[in-house]
């Protein structure tokens, strides 16, 4: 599957002047434009024939097609590239904005989870699309503690508590058995606590306790537990939020909502979705055909990495129809990156 990004032979300055006036009033308006609304919505100071001219020459570079008999014209993937290559940010506009107002203020949530919730939700409104937020990767967590609590007979409650303060909570059938729950969690805590998840899965077989004050049967009990707790992939990886957008904006149809829907609404479809994409280490878009599936050719995906420390630990995706102001969804999402980045960090 290819994803390269299209180009073509260099415009002159005053075609790119024209093809940018295409594209704002195209964006604007989700109808074919003419070189009569290019004038009439522009400031140029061609004729009605120049402008003809450089959309025919526009035409023939692949920027721009003629759909039907219609006089106008609308973009192709290539126009909506160059589009987005050519705006400007509108990061120093957006920094008062509510927006932001209301991204900062997540920021002083404590809990992580609502943190990344309540951030999902806030981006998808301000950039009306589907929006999912990668969970930070558990491999890279570090266990601060871990807390065990009976629920009925047979049955443990497990909460596991990281340095980045992602919590992991989890019901372990432990069977009939009694025993001191104390001891077990202070047992658990001793081989686990200041190890990092994907250090407790790669040497989940090999785990040395620090005591040995059990035989060998309490010790195979604590590898057997954490085996249930750590050796398996956590089911949900994201947070994802802005369907209700998609389906109400007047430039899809049916079957644009419903090639998203199938794409995203199933967690091994998302994640199918996602994950081919494979590990972004900056801000990237895919327009159209560089998404990569039919169904989502008239889409525009967004991804970008947050960190800790410089470390990536997770990324942001934003799913827009592709007819949408670039410049303001690469903004806020500059902007969401940024004080996740920061939140992260100072942790």
């Amino acid at each position: 599957m290819s994803r390269r990004r299209t180009g073509g032979p260099e415009l002159n300055p005053r075609q790119i002047r024209v093809l940018y006036c295409i594209s704002r009033e195209y964006i604007s308006s989700g109808k074919p434009v003419s070189s009569k609304q290019v004038l009439e919505h522009s400031n140029l100071k061609f004729s009605s024939a120049t402008v003809r001219n450089d959309m025919r020459k526009l035409e023939f570079l692949g920027y721009i097609y003629q759909p039907h008999t219609s006089s106008g014209r609308v973009l192709t993937d290539k126009g909506f590239r160059f589009y987005l290559d050519s705006v400007k940010t509108i990061t120093e506009d957006l920094q008062e904005s509510n927006v932001a107002i209301a991204i900062r203020r997540t920021s002083f949530v404590g809990d992580i989870e609502h943190l990344l919730q309540g951030m999902t939700r806030i981006l998808a409104r301000a950039v009306s699309g589907f929006v999912v937020i990668e969970k930070p990767k558990l491999d890279k967590l570090v266990v601060n503690s871990v807390s065990i609590s009976r629920i009925t007979k047979g049955y443990l409650n497990v909460s596991i508590v990281t340095d980045l303060g992602v919590s992991l909570n989890t019901t372990v059938f432990v069977g009939p058995a009694e025993f001191d729950i104390d001891n077990f969690q202070r047992y658990v805590n001793l081989a686990v606590v200041g190890k990092t998840i994907g250090e407790i899965r790669n040497g989940i077989k090999n785990v040395e306790l620090r005591y040995d004050e059990w035989h060998d049967k309490r010790l195979q009990d604590i590898i057997s537990f954490l085996q249930s707790i750590f050796d398996k992939e956590n089911e949900e990886k994201y947070y994802r939020y802005g369907l209700e957008f998609i389906i109400a904006n007047e430039h899809l149809d049916s079957s644009d909502v419903s090639g998203l829907v199938r794409s995203v609404e199933n967690p091994k479809n998302l994640e199918m979705l996602l994950s081919s994409f494979g590990d972004v280490d900056e801000n990237m878009v895919f327009i159209g055909d560089e998404v990569g599936r039919d169904e989502l050719k008239n889409f525009a995906l967004f991804v970008s990495p947050y960190s800790r420390k410089n470390e990536k630990i997770g990324n942001i995706f934003v799913i827009s129809p592709k007819l949408t102001y670039y410049e303001k969804i690469n903004a806020y999402l500059s902007f969401s990156i940024n004080r996740l980045s920061e939140v992260f960090s100072n942790r």
